[in-house]
């Protein structure tokens, strides 16, 4: 790239780190320009389809009852289960790198599980849509990003083929992380083993010491017969009376200085056995010479097995109350009133497959019974199809007009047609619902243009759908962001392509709106606005300033605070860290782990102050509002034109117009 001349010798920027840091510092404008000023060179081409036709239409879902009460039982337990966690992390004194890793796949889990609820609660809406669509003779093609293959997948290795109902996708998610990463304290097992291993290291100690003077023994009864028989004395009859009346059980040797002695002078050990003089110890016996006598390091042995025993029982105690704790939670769960899959429970109700092509990348599927009393798995390519060729007879059915509905999923985004080719028979217009928006821009584009190509009919009627909780404009604010990157890199505009620039939070206005948000919730400045259902008075504002403390501290985003019955103990409990002041992207993922009230509450606040923020630069005149078109009722030329010449200071290059 260094060929391209934007850097370098003769250029505004000596090297490309300085000139990478002005396309940072100049954000999604300084990629405008430099696409245009490469396009005005002839060096850069870059050709897509035009969105002109097509219709797009944002679709607010509103929560059903059933649904709001069932994602606030749902927010109140997560926050439970983050208590629980922190609380077990202390008892089983997790190391901070599992504890740390812990934390990782709880928030992530936690996002998921939500990006889940979002989708289910959409549910009603997208078979509406359907619905219509297919009364004005247009066809449907539903998009997603994830499946839900692996929860189902799972459920039926643990409950088999035939279930119920279906599978919800959030349960088995939630039943995975807590069977899987709930911290427990070491098995009682580990702690036998090592009572073990010191029962055998004082047998072998014993065994070694009872070898030991068995063979000093038997040593000096043989000095002893060599000298008898160097002299000539020894006879049987005199040794047989020297056993009988002085025999080794009343002489036995000092294990410590090797002499001699008689049994009732030496202390015998009732543990190890050990015959020693008193005087010989260190420090000297001065007791009484008793039977159940223990030496000093049998001593030592019994007193750290009475602890090793009673560290035993309490850590035996600790893991039974932990997995019990642990088999609760689990029970907590099951119980729960969650969703079904979204992607299963779409098909279910606008037909079932027979109905409904399947672009995905998963591998079976849950279909109703004929009786409705229940669900069956069944492999999707049951009508002798290859798995390698589902998704292409799948597609075809779709294009030869046989069936009128159509779900892609990510795995379904690459290589498909679905567009009203002219060619095809099925040319009825596409209405295009996005059920779940991509992670990044490409992957947008790429889904958006499977119902929007060349040679087509019709363009498509894209719906994106998003329920009116505050939290799920986090998906539709990143994709927002970096198609507007995209467009700027690609068309020197940041208008091109499909717009989603309303859903932009992330940027800096967006930061500069959330440090205030936090910053009036902490008491250390007033709100710019009044909070949402409040009224002038003080009262009712401390009064949201304290749910809303309550449900920060809940997510994570408030730390080292005390709650105590669900309030914020004092009148400033807890801080935020400064990282946290301005990440729009973590505020929004936090927000959707809310019960639906407090969570619009407070988006509605952030919102609120936003606007604020972008009046006060547009009236200021610093507000970046990118390319502009600037449209007139009547244009009049004044005098003939002239050749001008401009200069773009941030490039450095002259062009004239």
């Amino acid at each position: 790239m260094v060929r391209l001349g934007l850097w370098g010798d003769g250029t505004s920027f000596q090297d490309f780190p300085q000139f990478l840091g002005a396309l940072e510092k100049g954000g999604v404008g300084a990629l405008e320009l430099v696409a245009m000023d490469m396009k005005a060179r002839g060096m850069y081409v870059c050709r897509t389809l035009s969105y002109k036709g097509a219709d797009f239409d944002t679709v607010e879902a509103p929560l059903e009852e059933r649904m709001t009460n069932m994602y606030g039982k749902a927010a109140e337990f997560w926050a439970d289960l983050r208590l629980e966690l922190l609380s077990a992390g202390e008892i089983s004194g997790e190391e901070k790198g599992v504890s740390n890793q812990i934390w990782r796949l709880y928030w992530s889990s936690h996002q998921r599980f939500f990006r889940h609820m979002c989708m289910s609660a959409k549910v009603p809406a997208v078979v509406k849509l359907a619905k219509e669509a297919l009364a004005e003779n247009k066809c449907v093609v539903i998009g997603l990003q994830s499946t839900g293959e692996a929860r189902t997948e799972e459920a039926v290795t643990k409950y088999g083929v035939e279930m119920e109902d279906f599978v919800s996708g959030p349960r088995e998610l939630l039943l995975k992380l807590v069977e899987e990463n709930y911290p427990l304290p070491p098995k009682p097992d580990t702690f036998q083993q090592g009572e073990e291993k010191v029962t055998e290291i004082q047998r072998k100690r014993h065994s070694a010491q009872d070898v030991s003077f068995k063979g000093r023994v038997r040593k000096v009864a043989k000095m002893e017969d060599v000298s008898d028989d160097d002299s000539g004395d020894y006879s049987p009859s005199e040794s047989s009376d020297h056993e009988s009346s002085e025999s080794d059980e009343e002489f036995h040797m000092c294990q410590i200085c090797n002499s001699e002695e008689e049994k009732s002078l030496l202390l015998n050990c009732s543990g190890c056995s050990l015959r020693v003089h008193p005087s010989c110890l260190t420090p000297p016996w001065t007791g009484m010479l008793t039977d159940d006598w223990s030496c000093y390091s049998c001593k030592k042995i019994e007193g750290q097995e009475m602890e090793h025993d009673a560290n035993v029982a309490d850590f035996s105690k600790r893991y039974d109350s932990a997995v019990e704790r642990k088999l609760k939670i689990l029970d907590v769960i099951r119980s729960l009133d969650l969703p079904n899959n979204p992607l299963d429970d779409i098909i279910d109700q606008l037909g079932g497959p027979d109905k409904v092509a399947e672009i995905t990348g998963r591998r079976g599927m849950l279909i109703r019974t004929s009786d409705g009393k229940g669900v069956i798995y069944q492999a999707r390519n049951a009508k002798e199809v290859s798995m390698e060729m589902i998704n292409m007879h799948e597609k075809q059915q779709f294009m030869d007009d046989k069936k009128l509905i159509a779900i892609i999923s990510e795995a379904g985004s690459a290589g498909v047609s679905l567009h009203a080719d002219r060619r095809a028979k099925n040319q009825r217009r596409r209405v295009h619902v996005t059920l779940e928006l991509p992670w990044s821009a490409d992957r947008a584009i790429q889904q958006f243009g499977r119902t929007h190509r060349s040679n087509q009919t019709s363009a498509p009627q894209y719906r994106l759908l998003f329920t009116n909780l505050g939290g799920e404009k986090r998906f539709a604010s990143i994709v927002a962001k970096r198609l507007e990157s995209l467009g700027a890199l690609t068309q020197g505009d940041r208008r091109a392509g499909p717009s989603l620039s309303a859903f932009n939070y992330d940027s800096t206005y967006g930061k500069k709106a959330l440090t205030m948000v936090y910053r009036g919730i902490m008491e250390q400045d007033s709100f710019p606005v009044v909070p949402p259902r409040c009224s002038d008075n003080q009262a009712s504002i401390e009064e949201f300033i304290t749910e809303a403390k309550v449900a920060l501290v809940s997510v994570g985003i408030i730390r080292d605070a005390t709650v105590c019955n669900g309030k914020v103990a004092g009148k400033l409990s807890g801080r935020i860290v400064d990282a946290d002041m301005h990440d729009v992207a973590r505020f929004l993922n936090r927000l959707l782990g809310l019960a639906p009230d407090i969570q619009n509450r407070l988006f509605d606040l952030f919102i609120s102050i936003l606007d604020v923020v972008l009046h006060n630069a547009r009236r200021e005149g610093q507000l970046d509002s990118g390319i502009v078109d600037i449209k007139g009722k009547n244009i009049e030329l004044k005098e003939p034109p002239k050749v001008m010449l401009l200069f773009y200071p941030f490039l450095g290059s002259f062009y004239f117009c």
